[in-house]
């Protein structure tokens, strides 16, 4: 058995599972297992769920040229462009897709599903990563984890369709890119990083534009990742805005202003509208767990709140996810507080989220062990006797 697992099932250093969450890249990752025999069952069971829901989706706002996962991961030919597999409603269920293959890799590498579970201390994820979170959190094995996991995965495809038909801008105008390019940046996005100098700095360059804006087009901070990075949303025409006032402040500062892989304006109010258009998705796929069936706790990045708490996690955690914002530090807290943990088991997609969990901790003051499944010498790491 994995050394770090054996000992922390025996109490000597406890472990942290936690997800990434939208931005980073997920199609290479993904296809590099689908080639593995070791995981056909696996992929049977979550493109089953997507091609079931395929015929509610597809040629939708959401998805105007479907969502034909099979045919994309057996055909490279067949990809869609760069900013299609990037749109939320594709992307959104794919990189849970992509984190729960690592997950499955890394059961298929030695580590049970009930052993890791065993030697979790808590969970949590970067806003979509709570949701896989729970998933690993319900303890569950066999033909009752694939079950769960076909229903998760419907659960995120269709917050990202809802999510996009509630803001239909699918892409840029001509003259949101001219004005976006004429500022130095590429094709903007309703998502924005800025990173470098305080949160207060950046917010008074926030509320500086917000004055300039209509009342339904400002600005949010949505996302505070780490003490020097946090996440913009808006329409598109509004981060513009925002870097055609700020641009030569913030290069001064050397501040980085760089556009997300995203297609809709998650963790703020813009995204209000979804609640009855998702909730009947919800109620019509069976989506619902009492927050009693989480074996381990579940930190939401929003207040904290622990989701064995919640009465039904199938309304929190979408709420945290497209409408509440995300404070990444209350997450890490309970990470930096305990003493039991002593190592985090991230699932990706890549390593960004294994970097924000690293700036966050020393921000806290503590540094603590953080391997990437992702990243092949982090797993060696992880699986190691």
């Amino acid at each position: 058995m994995s050394k770090i697992i054996s000992q922390a099932k025996a109490g000597q250093g406890r472990l942290f599972v936690q997800f990434g969450g939208q931005g980073a890249p997920w199609y290479k990752e993904l296809a590099k297992y689908y080639k593995e025999p070791s995981m056909k069952k696996f992929f049977d069971v979550v493109l089953r769920a997507i091609e079931e829901e395929r015929p509610h989706v597809d040629g939708t706002v959401g998805l105007p040229h479907g969502l034909d996962a099979r045919a994309w991961l057996e055909d490279e030919s067949k990809i869609p462009s760069e900013d299609y597999l990037a749109c939320a409603a594709v992307s959104i269920p794919m990189i849970q897709v992509t984190q729960l293959a690592h997950f499955e890799n890394t059961v298929n590498k030695g580590i049970s599903r009930k052993d890791l579970v065993a030697a979790t201390e808590a969970t949590s994820g970067h806003s979509q990563g709570l949701i896989p979170a729970s998933l690993v959190a319900l303890d569950l094995d066999g033909d009752a984890y694939y079950a769960a996991a076909a229903k998760y995965v419907k659960y995120l495809l269709y917050l990202g369709v809802r999510a996009q038909e509630v803001y239909p801008f699918f892409a840029p105008t001509a003259d949101e890119i001219a004005r976006s390019e004429k500022a130095g940046n590429k094709a903007p996005a309703p998502m924005m990083a800025v990173v470098g100098d305080s949160h207060e700095t950046i917010q008074a360059m926030v509320d500086a534009t917000n004055k300039e804006l209509p009342a339904d087009q400002k600005i949010y901070v949505s996302l505070y990742n780490s003490p020097s990075n946090r996440i913009l949303s808006s329409y598109r025409a509004s981060l513009v805005r925002f870097t055609e006032m700020h641009g030569a402040a913030l290069a001064e500062k050397k501040v980085k202003a760089v556009y997300l892989r995203t297609s809709c304006p998650f963790h703020c109010p813009l995204m209000d509208p979804i609640r009855p258009l998702f909730e009947a998705d919800i109620k019509r796929i069976g989506f619902s767990y009492p927050g009693s069936a989480l074996k381990v706790p579940v930190y939401s990045f929003y207040d904290g709140r622990n989701l064995q708490g919640d009465a039904d996690i199938a309304i929190g955690m979408y709420l945290d996810m497209a409408i509440n914002p995300l404070y990444w530090d209350k997450s890490m807290k309970p990470v930096a507080d305990s003493s039991k943990i002593t190592t985090i088991v991230d699932f990706g997609p890549g390593k960004t989220s294994q970097r924000l969990s690293e700036d966050t901790l020393q921000g806290l003051g503590v540094e603590k062990n953080v391997l990437a499944c992702a990243v092949p010498k982090d797993l060696e790491a992880l699986l190691a006797p």
